[in-house]
């Protein structure tokens, strides 16, 4: 009984926890993390059927993130890659 309410505790600590990470998570740091997760993910999903629309939409977050453009430019890297069905780490 006592070990299912530590685990329980633990998994509530660890979702707020996560939660106040990606509060205070700035847009650069975002930018950067999801660049990060593309340049990744784009080795791997080459052959998905949504690769090509993918791809153009990171391409055109990456520039953004680039100039400065970060909040733009996480939200394209970000439908990059779900449009590909891999979350987003940031």
């Amino acid at each position: 009984m006592k070990t299912r309410l530590l685990l329980s505790a633990l998994a509530a600590t660890m979702l707020v926890s996560g939660a106040a990470y990606a509060a205070g998570t700035t847009p650069a740091a975002k930018c950067t993390a999801l660049t990060t997760q593309w340049n990744e993910v784009a080795l791997t999903h080459k052959t998905h059927a949504k690769f090509s629309v993918a791809q153009k939409e990171a391409e055109s977050g990456i520039k953004m993130c680039k100039a400065n453009k970060d909040a733009t430019g996480a939200q394209a890297i970000d439908k990059a890659l779900n449009l590909l069905g891999v979350k987003p780490a940031a």
